[in-house]
């Protein structure tokens, strides 16, 4: 049984039908009462009588049929109190579908749907050319492309009642141009594959269902001979699989369609950067970058037969990556206000949406599924779990599990000393500020931990507050984005830092059990094998700071977590040291550790480095805290890091033991 309550109403009517017609009444016979249905016919009132086997099943039913219209009552009651809610959301009470991303799916309310054509309006106004967006997956971003292509192609043109009631058609310049553009609509989320030529294939069959779309070019008298034949010719290649025009063809069919209507078309590209993900994790993406550039270069630089165009994806590609020549490009990632409302639920949509469906546990739902940051706007709430949470009645993780993790698993293992101690922070719902570059360059992620961070960001694993922009960089406090997603924090993302955690463990032990020699070997080796995962991409090793080495062995020690109480950066005695073990148990060490780079001006080597390292633990007194709390002074050690571009040497002063 539903609770949506149009629908309740639906099953209701459908079952009166079937139930019993007339009213139950009773006649006193030889002292008993005896039931008989009632009934008008044709303006004559007929009494049957109830026989005695039929009796109980009769009974029933009535009993039934009034329990039924009690009910359907109080639902157009309820009904009537959302008038106000329907009258700017008209569709909040239709029956909620899942997976459907075809605006001529949602039209008039066949299904439920949350009204977010006000999009079309904002973006005419912007006056861009083209407009890259990026939002998380499931965000609504090819359910709003669907729309725009149903509101402008004159394909759509004799459907105008699909929009009469929405936002849009509120906007006069808007309703001005319903059905007047033609629209080129092309997704690549199935360019995919193992290999180049697999995913070329996926982009083969997308680049011929757009041709399939516009069919009556074919017989366009419009067009030359020639045209309507190379119209012919391309639609056929791509069909068969031939990518040798893959490059040209949203250029050629822009020029096709703006001869046949002598209007230039609205370019819309959905999932851009699905092909360079996959390409970058399974190996090929010298080739499909190339290719790319060539699409892009084609379509929005040497193309002066489009009007406008909306490129989506979730990840911003570099764009030295992908766009360097293109001047004509307006990128809204997540940190900015621009569509801030357009993608995704706002909080009121989702508290009209529970009403409408007769739902009442707004509470939990925004314990689970709020938070979500788009530019200033907070509570917004991703509506892949809102919808299977309206269908499902089942507070459940739904929206995680929609995508895989590959390339975020590929670089938690390529940086997971640095960024495990961070992601553990995030875990215990504390807040980490970062300096992101929110574009990805896929030619400098194995050197460039940024991208981790950028990436977690884009796909909505992460939200951003507290945002500052300085020309690349985003300056913000970073924290898990909800509830929902904090589950997939402790399963999946922690999962993949085990898996490159061996080296944590072998630098732990070493620490606790002070094997010093071990303890250098594992730094002086991370250093020399694996030093380009960790450059900052600031400048030479030899100019990195402390605190870039103080990050690395956090990230080293974070395994002892259970062991230790963990301190960084705390005023202490007549200073800040960097590093405090306090031991959880009495029968273990406690440890101090100081870093510091040589500075080739005032020590000889790496040994005075150490030495100063020390120093500067005992002439601050560093240890005060640790003997506050009544850990013996024969049970503190202290280290000294030293650091001189990959060279690196720990020195332990053992004087008081």
């Amino acid at each position: 049984m539903t609770t949506n309550p149009r629908d309740r109403i639906e099953d209701i009517d459908a079952r009166l039908k079937e139930l019993p017609k007339g009213t139950l009444t009773y006649k006193t016979i030889n002292g008993k009462k005896q039931p008989y249905i009632q009934k008008s016919v044709d303006g004559k009132v007929t009494s049957t009588y109830v026989k005695l086997d039929e009796r109980e099943q009769v009974l029933l039913e009535f009993e039934e049929r009034s329990r039924l219209q009690e009910e359907k009552k109080h639902l157009l009651a309820y009904m009537r109190k959302l008038q106000k809610i329907l009258s700017r959301n008209p569709y909040l009470d239709a029956r909620v579908g899942i997976g459907f991303q075809d605006f001529g799916d949602y039209a008039c309310g066949k299904q439920f749907y949350v009204d977010k054509t006000h999009f079309i309006s904002e973006w005419l106004r912007s006056n861009v050319a083209v407009t890259l967006i990026n939002r998380p997956r499931r965000f609504g971003k090819t359910m709003l492309l669907s729309t725009v292509e149903h509101f402008f192609d004159p394909r759509y043109a004799d459907q105008p009642e699909d929009f009469e009631q929405l936002r849009v058609w509120k906007d006069e310049r808007s309703r001005s141009l319903f059905g007047k553009i033609p629209v080129i609509s092309v997704s690549f989320g199935s360019c995919k594959g193992l290999n180049y030529k697999q995913a070329m294939q996926g982009m083969a069959v997308n680049l011929g269902n757009m041709y399939e779309a516009h069919r009556y070019l074919a017989e366009s008298m419009g067009l030359s001979a020639e045209d309507r034949e190379r119209y012919n010719e391309l639609r056929n290649s791509f069909r068969k699989g031939n990518i040798e025009n893959a490059g040209s063809a949203i250029q050629e069919l822009c020029g096709l369609l703006y001869r046949h209507h002598h209007t230039k078309p609205i370019i819309l590209l959905d999932e851009y950067d699905t092909p360079l993900l996959e390409a970058y994790t399974d190996g090929y993406w010298d080739e499909m970058i190339a290719t790319c550039r060539q699409l892009f270069h084609c379509t929005f630089k040497e193309n002066s037969s489009f009007f406008r165009a909306i490129i989506t994806g979730v990840t911003r590609i570099s764009k030295n990556s992908l766009f360097s020549d293109l001047n004509n490009l307006k990128t809204c990632t997540v940190t900015s206000n621009d569509y801030s409302d357009c993608f995704g639920f706002t909080e009121q949509e989702v508290m009209d949406a529970l009403k409408c469906q007769n739902i009442d546990t707004m509470k939990d739902v925004k314990a689970m599924y709020d938070g979500f940051i788009i530019g200033n706007r907070k509570d917004i709430y991703n509506p892949w779990s809102i919808c299977n949470y309206m269908q499902q009645r089942e507070l459940q993780s739904y929206w995680i599990n929609t995508s895989s993790n590959k390339l975020i698993g590929d670089m938690i293992r390529r940086h997971p000393l640095r960024s495990k101690h961070e992601i553990e922070e995030l875990m215990r719902g504390e807040l980490v500020h970062k300096r992101i570059n929110e574009n990805i360059t896929f030619q400098y992620l194995d050197g460039d931990e940024n991208s981790l961070w950028s990436l977690l960001l884009s796909v909505g694993y992460i939200k951003a507050d507290h945002v500052v922009k300085e020309q690349e960089i985003t300056e913000c406090d970073v924290s898990v984005t909800n509830k929902e997603v904090m589950g997939m924090f402790r399963t999946e993302i922690m999962g993949m830092f085990h898996n490159g955690m061996s080296i944590c463990n072998e630098f732990a032990q070493a620490l606790v059990n002070h094997k010093l020699e071990d303890l250098n070997d594992i730094l002086l080796d991370l250093s020399y094998d694996s030093m380009s995962y960790f450059d900052t991409g600031r400048g030479p090793v030899e100019r990195v700071p402390e605190n870039f080495y103080h990050g690395l062995v956090l990230g080293l020690i974070v395994c002892l977590r259970e062991e230790y109480r963990i301190v960084s950066n705390r005023e202490s005695g007549r200073g800040r040291y960097d590093i405090t073990m306090y031991p959880q148990k009495e029968d273990r060490d406690a440890f101090i550790l100081e870093f510091k780079v040589r500075n080739e001006k005032q020590e000889e080597n790496l040994e005075q480095t150490a030495d100063n390292a020390l120093k500067q633990i005992e002439d601050r007194e560093y240890e005060k805290d640790l003997l506050a709390v009544g850990i013996p002074a024969a049970k503190i050690y202290k280290l000294g890091f030293a650091f001189s571009g990959k060279d690196v040497l720990v020195k332990e002063n053992a004087q008081a033991h």
